[in-house]
């Protein structure tokens, strides 16, 4: 009987060997992509790339330290943090800027890249409980 009272053993945490390890593949599979990309498909902006990888960072902390006072995360700031760390909203995104274009635009990957890197190392969601 599992801790929870259903049937069947409990989920593992995010921050199990295996979770953890998954992503990491994922992480390296689009790092090689975007290489691949760039030395044998026609190349790749590295420019946008990397932008695009400080971008979920850049759009959830930026706001929130600005309206932080006295180094208090404010009422809405996992809300905003989880928005652009979410698969949700990157696929949005992707699926927007293939519609806009007319074709993939690859440099967004650097945003499921960082996703997928901060899963790595341990950076979930944040909850917004205090």
């Amino acid at each position: 009987m599992s801790q929870g009272g259903g049937f069947g053993p409990d989920f593992q945490a995010a921050s199990s060997k295996l979770y953890r390890l998954e992503y990491a593949v994922v992480t390296i599979a689009i790092l090689v992509f975007l290489i691949y990309r760039w030395l044998y498909l026609g190349g790749l902006d590295w420019a946008s790339t990397f932008f695009w990888i400080l971008f979920p960072d850049l759009v959830a902390f930026i706001p929130i330290g600005i309206s932080s006072k006295r180094k208090e995360w404010p009422t809405w700031g996992s809300y905003l943090y989880n928005t652009v760390h979410t698969f949700l909203i990157w696929g949005f995104a992707f699926a927007l800027s293939w519609l806009v274009f007319g074709a993939p635009y690859w440099p967004i990957l650097g945003w499921l890249g960082h996703i997928t890197a901060d899963r790595a190392i341990g950076y979930g969601l944040r909850s917004s409980s205090r």
